[in-house]
């Protein structure tokens, strides 16, 4: 594992608020305890969601409280009825989903509060490889099969190269205290099924499968850097381009890019659609959720046909067709 207190020097300053995200199980107090052994201890502030799914929440709040007094960590915590809450707003989400949700609604009002824009996670390289698996059945884009990366966005994770068993080894050796939510070892929720009875399979093949599929998602990492910056590059030229011919009257404050269709058409199949999936991204928030194959193959074929002045919209991506030009 990296230096825990180099990764914290190089994201925060010296009296920055540390805001964790903290179950209470073993994942998050494993990154808590060794916080507390660096030189930011008097900056951890830890975050409990509780989501009411559970009768054993109440009893790791308490938890949390009693060891931040001991300790002398701040503690915030907030509370929802995650269950009624997607049964009577989010009737088709999951329920991992609406909770995932609102727990990282409150890290962010946790930020707000002690002003500074970043909250550390627990993420670790075995929930990495999950997560790769579990986006791989559901046919992802390269985003989701990285998944995770020490810093996005306003996500720290600094135990991307630690594996749950050296968190467990660490902290039972030192007969740290943590707790144990027994819904992770229910198999018929998918995720749970990945951990327990796909992945440790690949043991049997090959022993060192966890070092050699994080390798594989690094470099898939940097592939994906790689067609980033040619999309990146087209749009930007496409955009010069088009705005310096002065041919349309296009007001830039309404749209997020442009760009020719011919230029368009000739790129490879797999730029072309990665400037798809850019612009959903974009347009959706920076989230590639929901945007599938299909969705992009009627895209392109949106844009290769020949009717002009028209219109094709998927969730928030709306791309109008001016003649020879896209405008998303």
């Amino acid at each position: 594992m990296k230096n825990l207190e180099q990764i914290l020097e190089k994201y925060y300053t010296e009296d920055e608020p540390i805001i964790i995200g903290c179950s209470t199980g073993p994942d998050s107090m494993y990154l808590l305890y060794k916080i507390l052994e660096t030189k930011y201890a008097k900056n951890l502030v830890a975050c409990y969601f509780n989501h009411k799914l559970r009768a054993e929440a109440d009893q790791e709040e308490q938890f949390i409280e009693n060891l931040a007094k001991e300790k002398w960590f701040q503690v915030e915590i907030a509370d929802a009825d995650i269950k009624r809450i997607k049964e009577k707003l989010y009737p088709n989400k999951w329920i991992e989903e609406v909770a995932r949700e609102k727990r990282y609604a409150f890290f962010s009002a946790v930020c707000q509060i002690h002003e500074t824009n970043k909250v550390i996670l627990a993420h670790h390289l075995d929930d990495k490889i999950e997560t790769f698996f579990f986006n791989l059945t559901r046919w992802s884009k390269l985003t989701g099969l990285i998944n995770m990366t020490e810093f996005s966005g306003w996500i720290i994770r600094p135990l991307l190269d630690i594996s749950k068993s050296e968190i467990l080894d660490y902290l039972d050796t030192n007969n740290l205290k943590y707790s144990i939510d027994e819904t992770n070892t229910d198999t018929t929720i998918t995720r749970n099924y990945i951990r327990h009875e796909i992945v440790p399979k690949f043991d049997r093949v090959n022993s060192n499968y966890k070092e050699n599929i994080s390798n594989m998602m690094k470099y898939l990492e940097e592939v994906k850097s790689h067609l980033d910056t040619e999309v990146t590059s087209f749009l930007e030229e496409q955009w010069v381009q088009i705005f310096n011919s002065k041919k349309f009257q296009i007001n830039t404050l309404e749209i997020y890019g442009y760009f020719y269709i011919e230029a368009f058409q000739k790129l490879t199949d797999l730029l072309q659609k990665e400037v798809i999936r850019h612009c959903y991204y974009v347009s959706n928030g920076n989230s590639t959720i929901w945007l599938s194959e299909g969705n992009i193959a009627e895209i392109i074929k949106f844009i290769n046909g020949k009717n002009n002045k028209t219109v094709k919209e998927i969730q928030q991506l709306k791309m109008k067709k001016e003649n020879t030009i896209i405008i998303f």
